[in-house]
């Protein structure tokens, strides 16, 4: 199976008319964010303004923008020693990238596609009133800046306290049935030249 998916920049006459994207490197403009980069390059961005329109670390941006920039379909300007102020420019005025997926390829996702709808089902239940008042129910996004060793911990902790609550066949089988899912992941990069920054 195939889809095409077609981005237009502001016209420049220095760039090619189309650029089109048939091979291995529509895997690498697959990625999300990549793709957004490329949604909000307009005529051309730098590193900074890029990271600051999508809330993310110029070290992060940057380093997406490096692997587009091996795909072709962008420039990057690495004018001057701070690459803050690099520019990024679309390599044409029109990208158009065509995605090829075989129809039993299933790509890898931080959370399975039915266990999303499970949460999101029971999410809107519970704003319904479907559960009552005196049922659980917790959702938290947490961000801070950890070591190696408090990750571990904190992953080492949370396992136990799982197996405590969420055993294997146990459990009160009188009690309300609930979910849980949990992931721990790095979610952005230093900022570029202040490794220290607190977020």
């Amino acid at each position: 199976m195939s889809t095409w998916r077609e981005l237009t920049f502001p016209t420049n006459s220095l760039k090619d008319a189309v650029l089109v994207v048939e091979d291995d490197r529509a895997n690498i403009l697959a990625d999300p964010l990549r793709w957004r980069i490329l949604e909000i390059l307009g005529a051309g961005k730098s590193v900074v303004e890029i990271s600051q329109t999508l809330d993310v670390t110029d070290a992060r941006v940057l380093s997406h923008l490096q692997r587009l920039a091996q795909t072709g379909v962008v420039y990057l300007e690495e004018d001057g020693a701070d690459p803050q102020e690099w520019r990024c420019l679309p390599a044409a005025d029109t990208i158009r990238v065509r995605e090829i997926r075989p129809a039993d390829d299933q790509i890898a996702e931080a959370m399975p596609t039915d266990v999303v709808s499970q949460f999101n089902q029971a999410a809107r239940e519970a704003a319904e009133g479907l559960y009552g008042s005196t049922f659980q129910m917790s959702v938290n996004h947490n961000r801070a800046r950890l070591s190696e060793e408090q990750a571990a911990e904190f992953g080492r902790r949370l396992l136990a306290l799982i197996e405590e609550y969420f055993p294997p066949g146990k459990g009160d089988r009188s009690g309300v049935k609930y979910g849980f899912y949990g992931i721990l992941t790095p979610i952005d990069l230093h900022p570029l030249g202040d490794a220290e920054t607190e977020e």
